[in-house]
């Protein structure tokens, strides 16, 4: 004969509110441990994780640069000049001034992109949507018109070293510089990478992870070619 329980035994039985609470209060705090664990980690791990994205990109930009120094060489075989420089005087354009020349993406001294704004696919990885830049004392295109002038660049006095400070701008065909390329590296700032001196003085240059400024390599006339990144 089955024996039931009493009253008394099955209120005996039940989980107790105050142990079901207590599980759950305990659940809740184990939770909030793990997140904060998984932030503190994660918090650990972003700064080296940066700086190895972007030592990646920065070797990346000096294989671009060299592919470019190909390119702007083998139109200069072709063409007994370097390739003519594009400027803008819209404000619009100002970040778009100095692109990559279309010249080699049309010659076929580079990949050609469709995308409107760049003229090649060869992207600079620290300005999504725009080329790497490109100056020489050669003429150039302002707003589409071909110019009689050449580009002044900046030229500092002690080429090509360039750790002066003074210099001058220089846009006659027997300057010492034949061509400068450069991204505007990390954290870049057009307006600061972009002014006169750029890329050319060495207190514009990007020197280690963390920093800003530009990454360049540029070209003595009939000379060595220099990186601003040893």
């Amino acid at each position: 004969m089955k024996r039931g329980f009493s009253g008394i035994e099955r209120l005996a039985c039940r989980p107790k509110p105050w142990r079901r609470q207590a599980r759950a209060a305990f659940s809740l705090i184990e939770l909030l441990v793990a997140v904060a664990v998984l932030a503190l980690l994660a918090a650990l791990a972003a700064p080296p994780l940066l700086r190895t994205i972007e030592r990646g990109r920065v070797a990346r930009v000096l294989v671009d640069l060299q592919t470019v120094e190909v390119a702007l060489e083998a139109y200069r075989a072709d063409h007994g000049h370097y390739p003519p420089v594009a400027v803008s005087c819209v404000a619009a354009d100002k970040t778009r001034v100095l692109q990559l020349p279309q010249e080699l993406a049309d010659g076929g001294y580079l990949p050609k992109s469709e995308r409107t704004g760049t003229s090649t696919i060869l992207e600079d990885p620290f300005h999504p949507g725009d080329t790497y830049k490109y100056a020489a004392p050669e003429n150039y295109w302002m707003n589409g018109s071909k110019q009689d002038d050449r580009y002044p660049v900046w030229v500092p006095s002690d080429f090509p070293s360039c750790q002066a400070p003074g210099g001058k701008a220089d846009d006659s065909p027997n300057s010492p510089l034949a061509w400068a390329v450069w991204s505007l590296g990390p954290r870049a700032d057009p307006t600061k990478a972009l002014n006169y001196q750029a890329p050319l003085a060495a207190a514009t240059w990007y020197r280690k992870s963390g920093d800003d400024g530009v990454i360049a390599r540029y070209k003595e006339r009939n000379g060595a070619t220099w990186s601003t990144l040893r």
